[in-house]
């Protein structure tokens, strides 16, 4: 079995997305060893103050779990040698292009000075849930299919800009098609996901790094409804192809 090793710069939205990763991707053609580097809400703005006043706030998830141990990106990046890094937004300002600026440029130029053959790779979140009442919603009138055009918008932005990234890992777009045929009940707070909306998010991580295909041995979690699990999958699939 290949192996490969992602790091994620990023917030709850990143452990949201990896919380079943490395269990689903053993059962395909590629282990994925996957850390994380979280800091609630944390946007990419504030990744780079982190790194300029040398702190170490992240709490430091592998493979879906704490470690219950806290480190700095210099700390993450000096680790080992990564496969790939994802960056990804802050959920409140995903789908607004400005808040990206400079921020991940520079975030970029700091990780190549560690990570000199690591691919980039965009981590493209989902939308609120509608009837979600908070105010970092009024900023997509509260639409929740806004919030994903918004979204939407600025990745195909980011892909024609001169980033050097070319792969995305889909969750928004996972996530929207499973409302769309499920109903919109994966959200468990309005914004964060559910355990059912997490397999989905691993699904298509694991899919971004396998081709595309089917698992060989599925994972279902218990609790979970077997056949249901591989209906996700199947969901998962027509929606990367």
């Amino acid at each position: 079995m290949k192996k490969i090793s992602v790091l994620m710069i990023g917030n709850s939205f990143s452990v949201d997305a990896a919380r079943y990763t490395h269990q689903l991707s053993l059962g395909s053609d590629v282990e994925i060893e996957l850390g994380v580097l979280y800091v609630g809400g944390c946007s990419l703005e504030s990744h780079v103050r982190f790194i300029k006043e040398g702190s170490s706030p992240y709490e430091w998830f592998m493979n879906g779990e704490s470690t219950g141990r806290y480190i700095s990106l210099k700390d993450a990046l000096e680790m080992k040698e990564w496969d790939y890094i994802t960056l990804q937004q802050v959920s409140v300002y995903s789908g607004m292009k400005e808040t990206y600026y400079p921020y991940i440029y520079e975030l970029i130029e700091y990780v190549r000075q560690y990570q000199k053959n690591a691919v980039f790779v965009l981590h493209k979140t989902w939308p609120y849930e509608n009837g979600f009442n908070n105010e970092n919603f009024s900023h997509y009138g509260y639409d929740r299919v806004y919030m994903y055009q918004c979204i939407t918008d600025v990745y195909n932005f980011l892909l024609n800009e001169d980033l050097g990234i070319s792969i995305v890992i889909r969750s928004g777009d996972i996530i929207e098609a499973a409302i769309e045929k499920f109903g919109e009940h994966f959200h468990k707070d309005g914004f964060h996901l559910n355990e059912e909306g997490r397999y989905l998010a691993a699904l298509g991580f694991v899919h971004t790094f396998n081709g595309n295909k089917m698992i060989k041995d599925l994972y279902i979690p218990e609790g979970f409804d077997k056949e249901l699990c591989h209906q996700y999958e199947l969901l998962v699939k027509d929606v990367l192809e």
